[in-house]
């Protein structure tokens, strides 16, 4: 049977239609590696701002450009006091909220000995977008942040470790919300980092999303497709931190959740520490979803990671 020339036009349109789906789909779900490695570079040049008192505690803004262009901002928060003699203290490395970012180190406050270095996530974009189209507008500054989180990482322990106030054997990552997979893969890629902490963080990208859709979007029939889409646009199945944690053991993992969470549902939780290897725990402390004004909330969570943590200085080594 001759198939009538107009439907093999249309045979043919509908197939490449469906390979241009299929190709932008592989190319959504390219593996990150190759871009990680790329983007971290070497350290290239740092610039450090004047140190800001607060209490017991200074703040100082260091901008770190690497030898591919990446451009990393963080806040340093460590004691005050002058020291008769040099010492090495414990580093956290802070990822926090989307919207905290280096900011987040305000709401640490004493910081009990050690040094918190709070990271600004590498985004371009408009953070005040609102509304379907200026978020969709977003997509390509968000895809740049989200592959470009990880290297910053990297670049910025390669800075931190070059300091003499920070004790090489005690480098703590801690990923809070929005920040646990890229604290994940950091972690996991990274043996430099000695333990991992995940504060209100959960697996299945794809579940998170669809929670966060629900007070805009509570038709679960149409909320769905929308999580899918979203989820594909930001390559969550290759950056879903389920992936990447079991590649952190044999180094601790340690995750801090809330008993009332209402961003992370209790299975994306208990889906993550499943795929996470030994040793881990798993404490479950009360209230709700950190947020600024939930202060509270934090202050709970940096006693929880510093009553598990050795703060105990340590002589710096000759150099």
């Amino acid at each position: 049977m001759r198939v009538p020339r107009p439907l093999r036009w249309l045979l043919a349109l509908a197939g490449l239609a469906l390979a241009a789906v299929h190709g932008t789909i592989l190319w959504l779900l390219r593996d990150p590696t190759p871009h990680f490695d790329a983007r971290r570079g070497v350290l290239a040049s740092v610039e450090a701002d004047s140190a800001r008192l607060d209490g017991a505690t200074s703040e100082q803004d260091v901008r770190i450009t690497g030898s591919s262009g990446l451009h990393v901002t963080l806040a340093i928060r460590r004691p005050a006091a002058a020291e008769p003699a040099p010492i090495r203290r414990p580093l956290f490395v802070v990822l926090g909220g989307h919207e905290r970012g280096k900011g987040a180190g305000a709401l640490i406050g004493d910081t009990r000995g050690a040094i918190f270095a709070s990271l600004e996530y590498p985004f371009d974009g408009n953070h005040r977008a609102r509304g379907p189209r200026e978020v969709l507008a977003q997509i390509p500054a968000i895809r740049r942040a989200i592959y470009d989180t990880p290297p910053s990482v990297a670049l910025a322990l390669d800075y931190l470790l070059s300091r003499p106030d920070v004790d090489p054997a005690r480098i703590e990552l801690i990923g809070a919300s929005f920040g646990t997979p890229f604290a994940t893969i950091a972690a996991a890629r990274d043996e430099r980092i000695t333990r991992l902490w995940l504060a209100h963080g959960g697996g299945d990208l794809y579940r998170l999303i669809n929670r966060g859709l629900e007070r805009d979007v509570p038709a679960a029939w149409l909320r769905a497709p929308l999580a899918h889409t979203a989820n594909l646009l930001v390559s969550g199945p290759r950056f879903t931190p389920e992936r990447w944690i079991a590649a952190v053991a044999p180094r601790p993992v340690v995750m801090l959740n809330a008993e009332d969470d209402e961003k992370i549902p209790r299975e994306s939780v208990e889906l993550l520490y499943a795929a996470a290897g030994q040793p881990k725990e798993l404490v479950w402390l009360p209230g709700r979803h950190m947020q600024g004004s939930r202060p509270e909330v934090i202050q709970s969570l940096v006693a929880a990671v510093l009553a598990r943590a050795d703060l105990t200085p340590a002589p710096s080594a000759p150099r």
